[in-house]
């Protein structure tokens, strides 16, 4: 390899001073961590710029199947707006002509600097369409319908019920259920509300679109089945996501104490300052409440589909006691409770506040 020498020839060449304009709020997206979500205007000049910014992005505004494609998720971008963010304060609905404009002149529109309106729409509804666009386009159908074939096939037939209580075992184990349930499939408003409140903004990050909910009258019968699952191999723990884990259900201490152990068969360390009380759950996700306890994991499914090949599918499992259910029901708990928390601060990062701007 040749010496690197000072000089001339080791020196930028440009043909204009224009080269220099750097976006610096599109480079922070791609070096600095920012979502696109928090963008408040794009570098775009001209109609030349704006087409080749959507070829990119992965449509071609004059391909009629791609057309037809944006108009699909144009549609179901306004409806969610429709629906579930409207109304809030005195916005009661998306305001023509923005709701009928071209996405290739919304594009326009949200390179223009801001005027100081608010909420700025264009950016709103790009936003928006954004989300919309990864939330459609990343969910393969075929490969979601095998990953529950495969769910159903592996807890199902240890499920039965006797004398009105429903149990999930075999002849050498039993356990009795307060509530069974599989999620087959997250409905978009809700993957749509996951992807708007997160900082990153990829659906290949929502990992319960599909999932199963398993609910036991004590945590000594909780840790049980988790034993028996991963006993019968209807759980693979060769195949969990390890950073996807939590346990707000019970500490290792009190969960020995239930099973007789005395002394537990390891260490666990805790890093330096944190709490011996229990896990800080507001880490793993900021708009679960603290009452709402369980044990989560997510295991990667291999599964086959119709053609021959095989993909990987995650879904999540969900384990809690029957105190930790009924507090998921009812306060701040809740499931409607979680949801209102996470839609509040979807419509603050979509409009921004009155006066300041989207």
């Amino acid at each position: 390899m040749a010496k690197r020498e000072e000089g001339p020839a080791w020196v930028p060449r440009l043909s204009s001073a224009a080269e220099l304009d750097i976006p610096w709020l599109t480079l922070e997206t791609l070096i600095g961590g920012h979502s696109v979500v928090d963008l408040q205007q794009l570098p775009l000049a001209d109609e030349l710029s704006t087409a080749r910014f959507l070829q990119a992005y992965g449509f071609d505004p004059t391909d009629p199947r791609d057309c037809q494609a944006m108009e699909l998720i144009h549609s179901r971008a306004l409806g969610y707006l429709d629906e579930v963010v409207l109304p809030w304060h005195w916005l009661s609905a998306v305001p023509e002509p923005y709701r009928s404009m071209p996405i290739e002149d919304l594009v326009l529109e949200a390179a223009r600097p801001p005027s100081g309106e608010w909420p700025n729409w264009p950016c709103v509804l790009l936003k928006v369409l954004h989300c919309a666009t990864h939330a459609l386009l990343s969910q393969d159908s075929s490969a979601h319908q095998a990953a529950l074939d495969n769910v159903r096939a592996r807890f199902l037939p240890f499920l039965f019920e006797q004398l009105g209580q429903q149990w999930i075992g075999d002849e050498h184990c039993k356990i009795p259920l307060v509530d069974f349930h599989i999620k087959e499939e997250k409905p978009f408003e809700r993957i749509m509300t996951k992807l708007l409140h997160k900082p990153g903004n990829l659906a290949q990050e929502v990992f319960d679109h599909l999932g199963v909910r398993l609910v036991t009258h004590d945590i000594f019968s909780a840790v049980l089945l988790i034993k028996f699952l991963r006993s019968r191999n209807i759980i693979m723990f060769a195949n969990q996501l390890p950073e996807r884990s939590r346990n707000s259900l019970a500490e290792l201490d009190e969960i020995h104490r239930l099973y007789g152990v005395s002394t537990p068969p390891f260490i666990v360390e805790q890093p330096a300052g944190a709490l011996q009380a229990g896990p800080d759950i507001s880490r793993d996700n900021p708009f679960s409440d603290r009452a709402f306890r369980m044990f989560k994991f997510v295991e990667r499914l291999i599964v086959r589909l119709p053609d021959g090949r095989r993909c990987i599918y995650p879904y999540e499992i969900q384990l809690l006691d029957c105190h930790a259910w009924e507090a998921s029901i009812s306060g701040d708990a809740s499931h409607a409770a979680y949801e209102a928390r996470q839609l509040k601060r979807v419509r603050q990062r979509l409009f921004g506040h009155p006066g300041r701007g989207a």
